[in-house]
């Protein structure tokens, strides 16, 4: 799913720009160096934003700690903006709060974008054992899109940078709501 920094600079941009469109990076870390490392990386290329995700679930250290504690939300948004030549938004967790999101907008980031899935299990009855090798997973889909909006609706309120909606959205009507 992730072919890795190099080569994607190398396939999937080059691809990308034959068609009429933005191109927004999503950039994962289990470090703030990490992080910083493909920022610069990409000053460079011909990529329009950079989405700097601080909440997948299944990043064993590092996303989720950024993502739920707003002094880290903060710091890594500061240190991102300092090195990024594109705008840069701030993709949080569904476990954040309105001090969360004004964290990513003191930090300075251009925009925030929420929600990332919510983390989930599932057991195989008749294995009698977990369905996932990793024991949870990224939950998506219209099972979370009542949270979505909600989510979406607080963090509007509460800072002046624009706001991406994501999470359940499976059709025109979702979208508008």
């Amino acid at each position: 799913q992730n072919p890795g920094i190099d080569l994607f600079c190398k396939r999937d941009i080059p691809y990308l720009k034959q068609f009429d469109t933005k191109i927004i990076v999503n950039v994962c870390g289990r470090s703030t160096e990490d992080y910083l490392e493909v920022v610069e990386r990409l000053g460079n290329e011909p990529v329009d934003m950079l989405e700097i995700n601080i909440s997948c679930p299944n990043v064993k250290e590092g996303g989720i700690a950024f993502g739920q504690d707003p002094k880290a939300v903060e710091a890594i948004t500061k240190a991102v903006k300092a090195k990024a030549k594109q705008p840069v938004i701030m993709k949080l967790s569904p476990n954040v709060t309105d001090i969360t999101v004004k964290a990513a907008e003191a930090g300075g980031a251009d925009a925030i974008s929420l929600i990332n899935t919510l983390t989930g299990m599932k057991i195989d009855i008749n294995r009698q054992c977990f369905a996932l090798a990793n024991k949870t997973g990224g939950l998506s889909g219209p099972a979370i899109k009542p949270i979505a909006v909600r989510m979406v609706y607080q963090a509007a309120n509460a800072v002046s940078i624009p706001v991406i909606g994501m999470g359940g959205i499976a059709c025109a009507e979702d979208a508008l709501e």
